[in-house]
């Protein structure tokens, strides 16, 4: 700064104090309020092209009236069993929220009296806990939400004794995640404006300085929240941990630029006692280190906003509360130390030519650093090196871990996990898009095929779509069910066919029996026709035996006339067997069959014509009795022909007993080989991966065109499953589960009538899954950003590139080193699945961005030191001077930050001790002897590719540089 400006400002230290105080005041009420725009702030901040997103978004098309943004799972328990007025409760409770739909954010409600086919998925098979969701109308973070929330919280108030009630779901444990935030922070403030207080009066021993530095951060802090607040209107993201990071870097950064001040004016006060002078000599010296210490924090911060990730960039509001604590650092800390003066360091008072002196242990690793630098790089390395094998980067993103275990919604979550398996709670949805509609067999054919194989991976316990709305198969639709069922009609038609083959060989056995009858009247006319010769003498017996016979042909004629139409009527009997069962007609029992029916028709035919000439005859006979004496000839011609026309009618009834025979033995065969298909159907509907077959007209049927509503879209294009994990929703074994659903759901779809289908995957394990990969990759990028922006800040400083580049080094190495030791803590010693998944970005983040300012203190003041007297004598008392201040720095960050492990929240404990760490660890051990050794081994190649200029002095130069100069140009003691 100008010495112009320094004098201005120490001349109108009230109306700079004054304008800082308006200012505040203003911002209190005309900007917006942050922790209430944090507070419906997404927290995961999805890319809005991302998978899980656009998931989201094709589900709500399928039907929009019923499709919710959020929801609350009450979840009702008792040990021992649930009881009949359990259920009365809970059953009134249902209806009673169900009123509430289309009011106050509720827009649906399920239970198991809602929709009673479902009852077993709402409650659990031990019959100790029961599950009644609540859908509301918009997202998580909503105020409406939230409000809808405590409503229901109060709505189940009063439940049976001896029972539990919990809300859990996504909104209730948004809810609860943000209130612990909120909690916490509100610890954090108080904790590290505590922290910081105690820490300024050991520091400055008074009881009065320490407030400077509070009310110039806290002044900062105020309208920096404001600024913050209303730079969200244009875009910039902010989260839960925007604020606890404006608290820490704020109270950390500018505790240690206000110390930087604060120190350097009091020693200045010991000169002459000129309160303005004084002022002068400080900003023109210290000034400069405070401004670039303030710019490559700014930088670090500023450059995060162009990550890619909304988290990561929430945290470029610090950007702006470092520009502002910069801003109030140069102007109303000077301001409150001209109007306090000598006062601010009461009871100790200021004496003209009062000094510091300088740090022994500082001085003695300056002094080992310049000795053996290799040694102590070498150590450092070999030591420090077997740490950062501890870091595996593993990773947690559960959000359940991030608060306290007692609250009511993950108490319910651990209820359902217990009761009904974690995968309940948070159920993974699919979007399916096609350009081909969904709703015809073919396309549901895929679906199932997809259900099918999903359902099979072991991480999967049940799969709900259009095809398994109940998250089972329709029986009705499987191949097995179909074959069961025409299995039975088979049997009724072996039934029928075998009572056909028992009419049949009884009509046959009945035939048989006849055949006698016909053989003796066959060898009666035999006997008559050898005799007739002796007949001559009783004609009149003759003629009375003749007229029998007559008669008896009579009825011989009829009788073949019958039994010809019975085998006619038999053909027919079997071409309406044949046209009913035409997969008959190829059997060659029943191609024998028709053929011996044919024979015995003919047979039957040709009887008949010998009957009725037989009958003719003894009509022609009868009349001419008087002349049967003289045609015994004839008589006896015509007798023997009646004996021939007996025995073929006896031939053709034999033939027609045999083709009875065989026609019942072709039944029998045709009965034994619907037994073997019926039985083969069995065995397929049993044995082989179940099938499924949709007929056109069952897409007609009220309970399939109800779930075809439900999971597809209109249009058809557009369909959604939902699937229900067996294992966590926030374990590993969940993200590989969701790789391997989209692997077989994309597997499933290849050469289907759905070919093409694009799959989207949302939910808890989704999102997860797409920010394991968004969050590694932001971080390369825009790690590498804030390296970039701080080593570019680093040259500008200390005109050098080889002095930035292996100060950026030793801050990459103590990350690794910190993480290490933070994993090892919390993974094996404290037994965490892993570091929260953002812990590790922000520690790089806040070790390498304050970090850097212990190397600018020490290389600002090694610079400036080195012109008149080289490498070992700058160094060591750049050391000596500033090592005081680098370690109150690292205490007072590390204060802040450990204030941090307070809030309750996990993400910020291991936040806070990661930073409290790496800041503890650079300042001592890098800062200490790392640097101080690389500085001491490349010599005059530190400022390369720039040149340093080393003159030689006079002894009256040295002498003064030595004396009161060298007083000037301090920066701080111990």
């Amino acid at each position: 700064m100008s010495e112009r400006i320094v004098r201005g400002i120490a001349r109108a230290k009230w109306a700079v104090l004054i304008a800082w105080l308006a200012i505040t005041v203003a911002s209190m009420f005309a900007l917006p309020d942050l922790a209430a725009i944090v507070r419906q702030t997404e927290q995961k901040f999805i890319p809005a092209d991302s998978e899980s997103v656009v998931a989201k978004q094709l589900m709500e098309r399928i039907n929009p009236e019923t499709t919710t943004k959020s929801s609350a799972i009450l979840v009702y328990s008792r040990e021992g069993g649930m009881t009949a007025q359990d259920r009365d409760w809970l059953k009134a409770k249902a209806a009673e929220l169900a009123q509430l739909s289309g009011k106050d954010g509720f827009k649906s409600v399920q239970s198991a009296y809602e929709t009673p086919e479902l009852a077993e998925k709402f409650r659990s098979k031990d019959g100790t806990t029961e599950l009644l969701i609540v859908g509301f109308t918009r997202a998580d973070n909503d105020t409406l939400t939230q409000e809808a929330v405590d409503i229901l919280a109060a709505k189940v108030e009063g439940a049976p004794s001896g029972s539990k009630v919990e809300l859990t779901g996504s909104a209730p444990i948004g809810k609860d995640f943000q209130q612990s935030s909120e909690e916490g922070l509100k610890k954090t403030e108080l904790l590290t404006v505590a922290l910081v207080l105690v820490i300024l009066l050991l520091v400055f021993r008074s009881p009065v300085a320490p407030f400077i530095p509070l009310i110039t951060i806290g002044i900062s802090l105020v309208i920096t929240r404001g600024l913050v607040a209303l730079a969200t209107e244009y875009g910039m993201p902010v989260s839960s941990f925007t604020e606890s990071f404006l608290i820490a870097v704020l109270f950390g950064a500018g505790t240690d630029y206000c110390i930087l001040l604060i120190q350097r004016f009091r020693e200045e006060l010991t000169h002459d006692g000129d309160k303005a002078e004084a002022l002068v000599r400080t900003m023109r010296t210290v000034g400069k280190t405070v401004a670039f210490s303030a710019s490559t924090v700014f930088v670090a911060f500023f450059l995060i906003g162009f990550a890619q990730f909304g988290l990561y960039q929430s945290a470029v509001g610090v950007s702006i509360g470092v520009a502002i604590t910069l801003i109030a650092g140069l102007t109303l800390t000077p301001a409150l130390l001209m109007i306090f003066g000598k006062a601010a360091f009461w009871p100790s008072k200021i004496a003209s030519g009062q000094g510091h002196g300088e740090s022994k242990l500082w001085g003695a690793m300056a002094a080992l650093a310049a000795r053996r630098p290799v040694a102590i790089l070498v150590v450092t390395v070999l030591l420090l090196t077997p740490i950062t094998f501890l870091y595996h980067g593993k990773r947690s993103f559960d959000d359940l871990a991030e608060i306290n275990p007692q609250l009511g919604s993950v108490q319910g979550f651990r209820q359902v996990e217990h009761a009904f398996g974690a995968g309940e709670v948070f159920p993974l949805s699919v979007a399916l898009r096609s350009d081909e509609s969904m709703r015809n067999p073919a396309a549901l054919a895929a679906l199932e095929t997809a259900s099918a194989n999903v359902a099979k991976l072991s991480g999967v316990k049940e799969v709900r779509s259009a095809v398994r709305p109940l998250g089972e198969q329709l029986a009705d639709l499987t191949v097995s069910n179909q074959l069961i069922r025409t299995s039975d009609a088979l049997e009724k038609m072996k039934t029928g066919v075998d009572q056909v083959a028992d009419g049949l060989t009884t009509a046959g056995s009945s035939i048989s029996s006849g055949q006698a009858d016909i053989q003796k009247l066959t060898d009666g006319l035999r006997k008559m026709a050898a005799r007739t010769s002796e007949a001559q003498s009783g004609l009149k017996q003759i003629y009375g035996g003749m007229q029998q016979a007559s008669q008896g042909a009579g009825q011989l004629s009829g009788g073949l006339k019958q039994s010809a139409e019975v085998s006619g009527s038999m053909s027919q009997d079997l071409q309406a067997l044949l046209k009913k069962y035409p997969e008959l007609k190829n059997e060659p029992a029943m191609q024998q069959l028709l053929g011996k029916q044919q024979g015995l028709s003919g047979g039957l035919n040709e009887l008949y014509a010998g009957a009725a000439k037989l009958s003719a005859s003894f009509n022609q006979l009868n009349p001419g009795v008087n002349q049967a004496a003289d045609g015994l000839g004839q008589l006896a011609e015509g007798q023997s022909q009646a004996a021939d026309g007996t025995a073929k009618l006896g031939s053709g009834l034999q033939e027609l007993t045999g083709g009875l025979k065989d026609g019942a033995a072709g039944l029998g065969d045709i009965s034994k080989g619907l037994t073997s298909v019926k039985d083969a159907q069995r065995t397929i509907g049993d044995s082989q991966i179940p099938g499924w077959n949709l007929p056109q007209e069952a897409l007609d049927s009220p309970e399939l065109k109800q779930a075809l509503d439900y999971y597809i879209s209109t249009d058809g294009e557009t369909a959604k499953m939902e699937i229900v994990l067996a294992v966590n929703p926030y374990s590993p074994e969940a993200l590989t589960t969701v790789d391997q659903i989209r692997a077989a759901l994309n597997h499933s779809f290849e050469g289907s009538a759905i070919e093409g289908t694009k799959v989207y995957l949302s939910g808890t394990s989704a999102q997860i899954s797409e920010l394991k990969d968004i969050s590694k990759s932001d971080f390369m990028r825009t790690g590498a950003f804030v390296l970039i922006g701080i080593f570019i800040v680093l040259m500008i400083l200390l005109r050098s590139i080889l002095a930035p580049l292996y100060v950026l080094l030793s801050l990459g190495f103590n990350f690794l080193v910190t993480m290490g030791i933070v994993e090892f803590i919390f993974v094996q010693l404290l037994g965490k699945e892993g570091l929260s998944w953002s812990a590790s970005f922000f520690v790089f983040l806040i070790i390498v961005a304050l970090g850097v300012d212990y190397s600018i203190f020490l290389m600002a003041r090694f610079k400036e030191e080195y012109r008149p007297r080289g490498i070992t004598y700058a160094m060591s008392k750049a050391m000596s001077t500033t090592g005081g201040v680098i370690i109150s720095a690292a205490v007072i960050m590390g204060g802040t930050f450990a204030a941090l492990m307070m809030s309750g929240v996990n993400t910020l404990l291991q936040i806070g001790a990661g930073i409290v760490i790496g800041l503890i660890l650079y300042a001592t051990v890098f800062m200490g002897l790392v640097i101080p050794a690389l500085a001491n081994l490349f010599g005059e190649a530190n400022w390369w590719p720039f040149r340093q200029r080393t003159a030689p002095q006079t002894e009256a130069a040295k002498s003064k540089e030595e004396g009161t100069g060298t007083r000037y140009k301090e920066q701080t003691s111990e």
